[in-house]
């Protein structure tokens, strides 16, 4: 009985020894398998890159004005209302012209009345120095007689002193004529300033407009100064905005191209317009300015979004993300080798724009085909199992 019982033992024993010699063998197997990584592979891909930079800036006309009333007086006549088009030259308003005319008129008449005070001036200048002449004549013959004592002291003294009288007449006949010439010129001078105001008191467009605001009323009393429309040329627009001092010397005006986006979207391009001669030391920003092309629709007041173009250049690249960063700044890429092992390569940066890079050192790697997805679980010598090779 004991003799039976150590046999199925025995049995049990062996079996149990065999099954574990069993599972040993399936896990070793198992581990046997090598891992596979699963990527994307995808040669360099020739593109167009371009260094820029977003902004974003303010839309303005480029002709704007603030309308303000020259003189004072009642706005008589106000033929615009807000969002009203108006040619250059279309009037715009007038203000109360009866007594500049008026004003004028009084102007002229001074004129005439000091062009004839003038001429009696100048008829007065002529007559005294006829007297002058006689009175020269008379002192020289007397002055003769007297030397030859022919004539009498208080004779000879009479016709001298008619004589220095007339030189004195002379010269205030002159001094008036000087006097006559100064107040016609100062009455021309107020009629001129007449004229001016009388033509003030209408104002005419400066430009193809549409009036943008309106802030006074028909029949209100404005004063000189006084703020009446604003004016916009909403046919030519342009973008303002402000960059940091650091791109100053990267950009040139009538050179650098702007891209324009709305929503997010490339709806044209520019170029820079202008650009500051000056940097701001407060902000440390420069201004700059770009025409909008005449096929995108904006309106002034509102924002804009701009990519400044820096450099723009055709190269070779790779999705961005495939590149890895590693120690000392150096970056990798993986490569699938003919046995689709992975293979790290080293590679230049260049210009990163969206989710590409451009590879500097591209010449040296266009017949690899490099992991472009599925990088991060890769090392050198890795199986590699290609899901999409293009």
């Amino acid at each position: 009985m004991n003799r039976f019982f150590d046999s199925l033992a025995c049995t049990v024993l062996a079996g149990v020894v065999l099954g574990f010699a069993g599972g040993c063998t399936e896990k070793k197997s198992k581990a046997v398998a090598e891992r596979e990584v699963r990527v994307t592979l995808e040669p360099l891909q020739k593109r167009v890159f371009r260094r820029q930079i977003p902004v974003q800036g303010t839309v303005w006309p480029v002709e704007y004005a603030t309308i303000s009333a020259k003189i004072s007086g009642t706005l008589e006549l106000l033929k615009v209302d807000e969002g009203d088009s108006r040619k250059k030259g279309d009037v715009l308003f007038g203000i109360d012209r009866q007594i500049l005319k008026n004003q004028v008129t009084v102007r002229e008449d001074e004129i005439k009345v000091k062009q004839a005070e003038l001429e009696s001036a100048r008829f007065m200048l002529e007559s005294a120095e006829i007297s002058e002449r006689k009175a020269i004549l008379d002192y020289e013959r007397f002055l003769t007689l007297w030397q030859s004592k022919a004539t009498s002291q208080t004779e000879f003294e009479t016709y001298e002193t008619t004589y220095k009288k007339a030189e004195m007449d002379v010269k205030s006949a002159k001094a008036a004529v000087i006097n006559a010439e100064a107040q016609l010129k100062q009455a021309q001078g107020n009629l001129t300033i007449a004229r001016k105001n009388l033509d003030d008191s209408v104002l005419h467009a400066p430009f193809d407009c549409v009036v943008a605001d309106k802030y006074v009323e028909e029949n209100e009393y404005v004063t000189a100064g006084q703020q009446i429309l604003k004016l916009e040329n909403q046919k030519q627009l342009e973008v303002i905005c402000y960059i940091s001092s650091v791109y100053y010397d990267q950009v040139a005006a009538g050179k650098t191209p702007v891209r324009f986006a709305l929503d997010g979207v490339e709806k044209g391009q520019g170029v820079v317009t202008y650009k500051a001669p000056s940097i701001d030391p407060e902000s440390r920003t420069f201004k700059l300015k770009v025409l909008v092309p005449p096929d995108i629709s904006l309106v002034s007041g509102t924002l804009c979004d701009l990519n400044l173009i820096l450099e723009e250049k055709e190269a070779y690249g790779l999705p961005a993300d495939a590149l890895l960063l590693r120690a000392n700044d150096r970056y990798i890429v993986y490569a699938a080798g003919k046995d689709n092992r992975a293979k790290s390569f080293d590679v230049v940066r260049g210009i990163v724009d969206g989710k590409y890079c451009e590879v500097v050192n591209a010449a040296e790697l266009l017949k690899e085909r490099f992991v472009v997805t599925g990088q991060t679980f890769v090392n050198n010598g890795s199986l590699l199992r290609a899901v999409n090779v293009k």
